[in-house]
């Protein structure tokens, strides 16, 4: 078609002197990883500190190290472990026999009056104590020496002395610690009703510390509320008995040096970095399962799907769209011979073929329960219907255009389509299912025509393409929100990730873009695929879309990783454009293409005996 035209289970841990305590599940690595250099005169809680010697097994000692890796930290990562697990005989054991304590008295104190929400006695064992020394005697230095009172202004004079607490990391700030444990005491407070002294906190506590300004607005306006539940319901807090002191916990503990407290669930994390690892580097990774830890991970190529299995023969012109539908049980094509297929997708069966249309069909969009589309038109019939999937029957002709309809889209509910069209009376409009116009975005003085649409999987955004503008609304009040200009380049087509944080843009001359919705920053471009003079569209696919896959004018597939590499350029459909690829909802291994040969073929790993693809009445396997 030309352009003119889805973590780890919480485990209770007792109170015995190994167990780490936290409750929570595996959350990012701190990047505070390093010590903060301390007072000379604390006495951190670091690894050695708290062992009974050297390590020792069977009566004899053991190595300090363990295949290269430190023996010490292991141990105490393996307990730590073992207790998430909920293996606490066996972590008390290994304690026993080891030497090694996963912690010191002083964070386990510490643990537990966070846990209890002691907070005075959190702070000072969190901080230690200070305590200013004058070095006695008269001061003689300067006028008046004799005469000076010893109040509180002399303390800038004096030597101050730290003693106790635990060992911040690096770059730990002190101040928003505080901030952190003042803020649970302020609302634990508000929560027993306690307002005078909530009050005091917020005043003499929270404030001086200089921290959030905006969060300190919202603290403030919490007074108001009038429960316990308003409250919770106001902060989006779970309250002191909920899960808010654990949650408090695991972010302070970023904040203390590893050595002291090593991070929750630090086995699971590291394991987490190991995956990922084989992950970001197996080129044809395409499941959603995790890894196994048995043995390296790695894909091979004859598990990806680079084979046409099926070729389907049902058009008599270029295929120019096709769409598998939400549960992956239908796909459907659309065609310039001005017809739709729709395929029952166990044996790919024609289930409908559907005539009404007078012009090429440009484009389709599967209602969210899969009972109808809506499919557009081009020049001269410029209408969308409605049709019912299980009858085939057209159920709604919206025929207000006298220009092309180019897209459509359902909005979550089901109950409106989003039409956009190069008709500039409504170039952009939201529908219902009578036909009945709901709202427009632009007038004809916009002089606006839309090439491309799509609204995010949460329904929170409509993103509309334009030839050198990307527009974004607020689908709910329908207000424009952004407006991303493009330079020398020409928009075709538009998708939008499933966390609805990203769309996927393709443009001429032979650009795929991936860019945040909300910014327009540009996070990645995807290249090889050759698009020029056609409409081309660009998709996401693959097990938790970690793939982009585009068709090409040179008669090829591209798919990339999501990091940009290219994985594979697979000769598809000869003599022509690849229209369009369709990867299948459910079943990662699959995709379908769309072709200027007409026909549509299907993709698969390549089978134990190969054969090239036949077809039989109109169906190939």
């Amino acid at each position: 078609m030309r352009l003119d035209s889805d973590a780890s289970k919480r485990s209770q841990s007792p109170s015995q002197s190994y167990t780490n305590g936290s409750t929570r599940s595996p959350g990012p690595r701190s990047s505070l990883g390093k010590v903060a250099n301390g007072d000379s005169h604390v006495k951190s809680e670091s690894n050695g500190s708290y062992t009974n010697g050297s390590s020792t097994a069977n009566g004899r000692a053991m190595p300090t190290t363990f295949f290269g890796h430190d023996r010490e930290e292991v141990t105490r990562i393996l307990i730590q472990s073992l207790t998430d697990l909920g293996y606490h005989g066996a972590a008390g054991t290994l304690c026993k026999e080891s030497g090694f304590q996963l912690e010191g008295p002083t964070v386990a104190s510490f643990r537990s009056a966070v846990l209890k929400g002691d907070w005075a006695e959190a702070e000072e064992l969190l901080f230690g104590t200070t305590s200013y020394d004058h070095g006695g005697g008269i001061n003689l230095d300067g006028p008046g020496g004799y005469g000076k009172s010893w109040t509180k202004s002399a303390r800038s004079t004096a030597n101050v002395r730290q003693t106790g607490g635990l060992t911040l990391a690096e770059g730990a700030n002190r101040d928003e610690i505080l901030f952190w444990m003042k803020q649970q005491k302020y609302l634990e407070l508000l929560e027993r009703r306690d307002l005078g002294k909530a009050l005091m906190v917020l005043r003499q506590e929270l404030t001086p510390l200089h921290q959030d300004v905006g969060r300190l607005h919202a603290l403030s306006s919490l007074i108001m509320c009038q429960s316990a539940e308003d409250l919770k319901s106001q902060a989006q807090w779970d309250g002191a008995k909920g899960e808010s002191r654990n949650l408090l916990l695991s972010e302070l503990s970023k904040s203390i040096s590893p050595s002291v407290m090593i991070p929750e669930h630090r086995l699971a994390v590291l394991l987490d970095d190991v995956k990922q690892n084989w992950i970001e580097n197996c080129l044809y990774h395409n499941t959603s399962s995790s890894p196994s830890l048995y043995v390296d991970h790695c894909c091979e190529r004859d598990v990806f799907p680079t084979k046409p299995v099926l070729e389907l023969r049902n058009h008599k012109d270029e295929v120019w769209y096709l769409k598998y539908s939400n549960d992956g049980t239908m796909l459907a094509s659309t065609s310039k011979d001005k017809t739709i297929v729709i395929y029952d997708t166990t044996t790919y069966k024609v289930i409908h073929q559907l005539n009404d249309h007078e012009a090429g069909v440009t484009h389709l969009a599967w209602s969210p329960d899969d009972t109808k589309i809506i499919t557009c038109s081009a020049q001269q019939d410029c209408s969308a219907r409605i049709w019912d999937v299980k009858t085939g029957r057209c159920i709604r002709c919206i025929s207000d255009f006298t220009y092309p309809c180019t897209t459509a889209a359902w909005s979550p509910n089901g109950k409106t389509v989003v039409i956009g069209s190069q008709d500039r009376n409504f170039a952009c409009a939201v529908w219902d299912l009578d036909g009945k116009l709901v709202h427009n975005f632009h007038g004809q003085r916009d002089n606006i025509r839309v090439n491309d649409l799509a609204i995010s999987p949460d329904g929170q955004r409509l993103i509309e393409l334009l030839d050198t503008r990307i527009l974004v609304y607020d689908f709910a009040s329908f207000e424009k929100i952004r407006e991303f200009y493009v330079e020398d380049v020409k928009c075709t087509s538009v998708t939008i990730s499933q966390d609805s944080q990203y769309m996927l843009i393709s443009m001429n001359k032979n650009r795929i873009k991936l860019m945040e919705i909300e910014s327009g920053e540009v996070i990645r471009g995807f290249e090889g695929q050759k698009q020029v003079e056609f409409i081309i569209r660009s998709s996401f696919g693959g097990a938790d879309e970690n793939f982009v896959v585009s068709g090409s004018e040179d008669s090829r597939i591209y798919i990339w990783r999501m990091n940009g590499e290219l994985v594979e350029a697979l000769d598809a459909h000869p003599e022509g454009c690849v229209n369009s690829v369709a990867w299948h909802p459910t079943d990662p291994k699959v995709f379908a293409s769309a072709g200027d040969d007409s026909k549509v073929r299907i993709w698969k790993p390549t089978p134990l005996t190969h054969q090239a693809p036949s077809s039989s009445n109109g169906y190939g396997r």
